[in-house]
């Protein structure tokens, strides 16, 4: 039997030191990459779906579980690889992103494109995420690519477009949208879109702003339609009213978490009707910390995860010229959006890890385990927090992100519990997507 074990790697700049330590060397990945089979030892598997932590050995074959061990078998005759111990997750998924970069304020931007994103967010334990607006055509084509193998990056779904009215949000960016103002146009788009295989649809449906917005029959049809071609609908809104008429037209999810108090009743409306929420909290309320939370910015895996440049602008004069007053009034807009949220978690609402990374206050990768922090305070246990992370979002996507067998075999290998701290998520040993070690020091090279 032969076992190989994890080495320290070299560093990749100052910035990054402390996150480079105990990784896989590139040439341990390519030995793996073309073995038919690898036996994971002494890992203790954190099962989200049973909640209980067992001490196993893991089998992947052609990228999947092939089966769970109590003990090693001991006639295997493959590559091992003993974890000492560790703890192993699910790969993680950020159910909403904008994977073109990273924006700051007077800050030069980090405009990576998704191909590179999809390989930097490996370092972070990204396995998968859902690109909810960006180019078309340059969506498609790093989706085809990706699913093809011509490069190794996180596992990307998206919506390809964004549905929306005539000079709606998503055409202020200069891209490509797709708008209609009656609801045959709307079925008209659905159709046209649907060709290029969409793993979700993105509806912009917000009459409450000043941009212009689909109305509610227009907004019913595109939920219709995509019901019919059986694909799922995230919607894009503003407010308590919009999440309402969400219900009404029967849309699958919505997206974003309205900032004044949820109306008495309505958490439990959302639940009766099975609608999920991907509330972005850190989008949301993480510029706040960005700001005024000097711990959050200096973290090793935030500073591995960007540019210096990005880094700066969050911490530059003119930023804090611009916003350095407002720590008071934005405190109080988050406590009211955690409170939000948390109705929507007593209530039983099935909640799912987003980000809206590529805008202020987000980092590609890293913003998934603020994500998580944001989840917890709202009194999601770490349990429920990692659900949210991993089997449950590849549930919504029709994925089985599980640790049975039969699942894909993405994971993440923790130095501590993520049961006893949800932040020891950040405390990343090793990444495996689809049955592959992650060179993660490459990845993010690659990503850059």
């Amino acid at each position: 039997m032969k076992t190989i074990i994890p080495k320290l790697t070299g560093l990749l700049g100052g910035a990054i030191s402390m996150c480079l330590s105990a990784q896989f060397s590139y040439a341990a990945e390519t030995q793996f990459m073309s073995s038919d089979a690898l036996l994971l030892t002494q890992v203790q598997i954190v099962d989200v779906e049973q909640q209980e932590i067992r001490r196993s050995a893991l089998l992947i074959e052609q990228g999947k579980i092939a089966a769970e061990y109590p003990a090693p078998p001991v006639n295997f005759k493959g590559r091992t690889l003993n974890l000492n111990n560790r703890w192993l997750i699910p790969g993680l998924i950020d159910m909403h992103v904008h994977a073109f970069g990273n924006r700051a304020p007077y800050a030069k931007s980090d405009f990576a494109g998704t191909e590179k994103i999809s390989q930097r967010v490996l370092y972070a334990g990204v396995t998968g995420f859902v690109d909810l607006f960006g180019d078309e055509q340059g969506l498609i084509d790093a989706r085809t690519k990706q699913r093809a193998g011509t490069y190794f990056g996180a596992d990307i779904h998206s919506s390809l477009s964004c549905l929306t009215a005539p000079k709606g949000h998503c055409t202020e960016y200069g891209l490509e949208t797709r708008t209609m103002s009656t609801p045959e146009e709307a079925v008209a788009q659905v159709q046209s879109l649907a060709k290029a295989k969409p793993d979700v649809i993105k509806v912009v449906y917000q009459p409450s702003d000043d941009q212009p917005s689909i109305d509610k029959a227009t907004f019913a049809a595109i939920v219709q339609q995509s019901n019919k071609l059986g694909i799922k609908t995230i919607v894009h809104l503003k407010t308590w009213q919009e999440v309402i008429d969400a219900i009404d037209v029967g849309a699958s999810a919505f997206t974003h978490m309205p900032g004044t108090p949820i109306p008495t009743g309505l958490a439990d409306k959302i639940a009766a009707a099975k609608m999920v929420v991907i509330p972005t909290m850190t989008v949301h309320t993480d510029l706040t910390d960005f700001l005024f939370d000097k711990t959050v910015i200096a973290s090793e895996l935030l500073q591995a995860m960007t540019t210096p440049a990005i880094i700066a602008g969050y911490q530059s004069e003119e930023t804090m010229k611009k916003w350095g007053d407002r720590e008071a009034k934005w405190r109080n807009q988050d406590t009211q959006r955690i409170a939000n949220l948390a109705e929507l978690v007593k209530a039983g609402v099935t909640i799912l890890n987003g980000t809206d990374a590529g805008n202020y206050g987000t980092i590609q990768g890293y913003s998934v385990h603020r994500e998580m922090l944001k989840l917890s305070e709202a009194g999601m246990s770490n349990w429920q927090t990692l659900a949210a992370t991993t089997t449950q979002a590849g549930t919504f996507l029709g994925i089985d992100n599980s640790l049975k067998p039969g699942a894909q075999a993405s994971f993440v290998i923790l130095d501590a519990s993520p049961i006893e701290s949800i932040q020891n998520t950040q405390k990343i040993h090793a990444v495996i997507h689809q049955g592959k070690v992650v060179d993660r020091v490459q990845a993010l090279k690659n990503g850059f």
